[in-house]
């Protein structure tokens, strides 16, 4: 990890630090939207791939087979991990 990478970043409730991995499962409904684009929702018990980068956590699922993935900023991935939609499994 670089200097700059250091100083960009953003510790969160997940403990891993940037290029980590962990799995990770959904418990409820998740629920959020992905930059500018439309709502994305995960049904309970999806199984999630978790890598950390230095701002945000990039996870990864299967829907109707398909790989889909999205980035979300820490702040909240936190909430989704203190709501306890979120569990990491390491």
């Amino acid at each position: 990890m670089t200097l700059q990478d250091t100083l960009a970043f953003m510790p969160g409730h997940d403990g891993l630090q940037p290029g980590e991995s962990a799995r990770g499962r959904v418990t409820s409904v998740l629920e959020f939207r992905a930059g500018d684009g439309p709502m994305i929702q995960i049904q309970p018990d999806y199984q999630l791939s978790l890598e950390r980068a230095p701002q945000s956590m990039v996870i990864s699922w299967q829907e109707d087979g398909q790989p889909m993935n999205a980035a979300i900023p820490v702040v909240e991935f936190n909430q989704f991990i203190d709501a306890k939609q979120i569990v990491i499994e390491r």
